[in-house]
């Protein structure tokens, strides 16, 4: 997750590396409308859920106990090094030839994305409350899950509007009430998988992305990053670049600049004011795939469903090295394959059936993966 502190970067990793795959976190992740297959092919609403039985055909298994997402939504099969699949995909490259596939985030997760800005129109339109989208972590150590799954309503100085989010991902670098969103070139933290190296979703260098954490610090520099990923499909369909992204969360109030301040660049970010967890609306669970059956009843912020320390009047002091960064909603960006979807890091009971875990994207950031089992004839 995107501190807005390089100096408190040393805190322990997010994300695992493929050694410690079977163990990491899943990202929660969804699409607005999912793509499917090729790029710019999007799934019809009649085929967003299939069953257990059908899952149990398509992957040639007689029964369903080893897959654990069976009628999750379908996608474009992962063809990882050793076999890997689904829910199994890598997040990393190890050097075998041929490399196989790997799974990265979602770029529609991105705030601002033409998928978030649809449902959260639909979500006016159905509740008559205008309201942000967004992903990302929220920092807490009270809820089973950590957080994954969740839906919260924030309340963030500077913001015309209140943002909900779904946290899908979990980082030891993220404090308790904070929540870090993800957003166009936010920052890359630990693990940068947007660019640097040949197996990165962007071309070019990381120079252009800005601070490890925090990541672009001012509007103007959003114009030297990259406008597609490496595979530009995806996002020229969706009209939209990683430029546009950048700017909009500027415009919107997401993010802060350092400049002319005694801190300098990537220390400041927007204060949240008030927090609680709500009811996740279906257009954002159907961009993640992730879905909880405990959630509230409502997408209103209630006392019963805020955090201890909210309502806030503290200010967030991501500029100061004494302090933490409870009360900061801040950003990040980094490509990588979330918590939300790796099987390990949710509980079953907690999750609905078919969307217990994110659903990953391919090279392109559009084209989902399919996450419903992590084997091929039941051999995982």
């Amino acid at each position: 997750l995107k501190r807005g502190s390089s100096e408190r970067a040393a805190a322990l990793p997010r994300h695992p590396s493929v050694l410690a795959a079977m163990r990491a976190p899943v990202l929660l992740a969804a699409v607005w409308p999912l793509v499917h297959g090729g790029p710019g092919a999007f799934l019809e609403q009649s085929r967003e859920n299939g069953t257990a039985e059908a899952t149990c055909a398509a992957y040639d298994c007689t029964a369903c106990g080893a897959c654990f997402n069976p009628g999750g939504r379908e996608g474009k099969p992962c063809k990882g090094r050793n076999g890997m699949t689904g829910y199994f995909c890598p997040p990393d490259l190890d050097g075998s030839s041929p490399p196989g596939d790997m799974a990265y985030a979602c770029l529609d997760w991105t705030f601002g994305s033409s998928a978030m800005k649809a449902a959260e129109a639909a979500f006016l339109n159905e509740t008559g409350m205008d309201v942000f989208f967004g992903v990302g972590t929220y920092g807490t150590s009270d809820d089973p899950q950590s957080g994954l799954g969740a839906c919260y309503r924030l309340k963030v100085q500077g913001m015309e509007k209140d943002v909900i989010a779904q946290s899908i991902n979990t980082g030891h670098d993220v404090a308790g009430n904070q929540f870090d969103l993800q957003m166009g070139a936010g920052g890359a933290g630990a693990y940068n998988t947007c660019s640097g190296d040949s197996f990165s979703m962007f071309p070019g260098q990381k120079d252009a992305w800005g601070c490890q954490y925090g990541g672009i610090d001012s509007r103007a520099a959003c114009a030297a990053l990259p406008k597609y990923p490496r595979d530009a499909s995806g996002m020229r369909a969706a009209n939209e670049t990683l430029v546009s992204l950048c700017e909009y969360s500027f415009d919107m109030g997401a993010r802060m600049s350092g400049a002319g301040r005694d801190a300098g660049e990537c220390k400041y970010n927007p204060t949240l004011l008030d927090v609680a967890r709500v009811r996740c609306p279906e257009g954002l669970v159907n961009l993640t795939q992730m879905q909880r059956l405990d959630d509230p009843a409502t997408y209103n912020i209630t006392p019963e469903a805020r955090p201890v320390g909210f309502p806030n009047d503290s200010e967030c002091r991501s500029w100061d090295p004494s302090s933490d960064l409870s009360h900061c909603m801040t950003r990040m960006m980094d490509c990588r394959k979330p918590s939300g979807a790796w099987t390990t890091n949710v509980r079953p009971h907690l999750m609905a059936p078919g969307k217990k875990i994110l659903q990953i994207c391919a090279s392109d950031g559009y084209t989902r993966y399919d996450v419903q089992c992590g084997c091929k004839g039941c051999y995982c």
